[in-house]
Parts: C-alpha cells; structure tokens; sequence
C-alpha cells in the first residue's frame, strides 16, 4: 500500500512538472514599459560648451570663489545640496568642500544634470534642452519654469553669442 502511495505521488510530480513545461503561458509575463524619449541639440555644440557657460556665468571659471553668503561653492557655485542630491555624496564620500576641485565639482554637475534630465524626461516624455537645463541649474527641477531664472538665461544665452 504505501508502495502504490509512493509511485502514485512521484507520478503526480512528474505530471504537473510536464504541465508546468507545456504550458509556461501560464506563468504571468512581467510588464514591459516603454517610453520613447527624444533627444536634440540645440544651442550648444557640446557638453563642454554648455558646462563652460555655466562656469563662466557662476564664477568666470574660477574654482576658489565662494558665494551666496558663504553656502555655494567653487566654479559652478554648488550647495551642500547638490552634492548630496547628485548621490556623488554617498557614492564617492564627496563633501560640499571638495567643491572647489574641479574635477569633483564636474562630476557632481553632471550628475545632478543627469538627475534633472531624468526627472524632466519621466515628466514630459523628451529630455530638456541646454536653455532648460541652465535654467535648472540656477533655480533647481523646476527652474525651467521659474520667472527668477529668466535673467540667468539671458547671462547664458549671451555667453553662447560670444562662443
């Protein structure tokens, strides 16, 4: 009897294994989402054009300076903010006072750009053009909608003139 038990339940396994193989529509499918993002130049040929205006308007590239009563630092005039907001603070122990070195105040820009790109992309389904992004960069996620930020981007506008 528990011979005929023991073959029966074995014969139960292997049947619902062979179901479990035929019929795999059965498993649920993950969700795929796609999101078509668009991207374009505009105003600058370049990264390194778009992050040298900005560093020109902030500090006329110039890593030393500090600014807005002591809390923004060096040439793109960073707060303790950005640092911790580009996760730069937390992946390579970057402070607010490395700020001043030009190569970890770069990498912070960028990826706070990167964060604001993503956030703009997730939002409005296309990535933000450099007019946009600088404007961010002076009023923060939504500064591309801030009426404060419209002189930064005349000062921006007219640093792309002159290049």
């Amino acid at each position: 009897m528990k011979f005929k038990l023991f073959v029966i339940s074995i014969m139960i396994l292997v049947l619902l294994f062979f179901i479990a193989a035929i019929f795999p529509f059965c498993k649920p499918q993950p969700e795929t989402i796609i999101k078509t993002v668009y991207i374009t130049r505009d105003t600058c040929d370049t990264d390194s054009d778009f992050i040298n205006a900005i560093g020109h308007i902030e500090t006329l590239n110039t890593d030393s300076l500090i600014g807005d009563s002591g809390r923004a630092y060096g040439r793109y005039q960073m707060h303790a903010v950005c640092v911790k907001g580009s996760g730069l603070e937390d992946l390579l122990n970057y402070q607010h006072k490395d700020m001043f070195d030009s190569v970890k105040a770069e990498r912070v820009f960028w990826a706070a750009m990167g964060v604001h790109c993503y956030t703009y992309a997730q939002k409005y389904g296309k990535y933000p053009n450099y007019l946009e992004l600088a404007r961010m960069w002076n009023g923060g996620p939504n500064g591309h909608k801030k009426q404060s930020t419209l002189n930064y981007l005349k000062k921006f506008e007219q640093c792309q003139r002159k290049n």
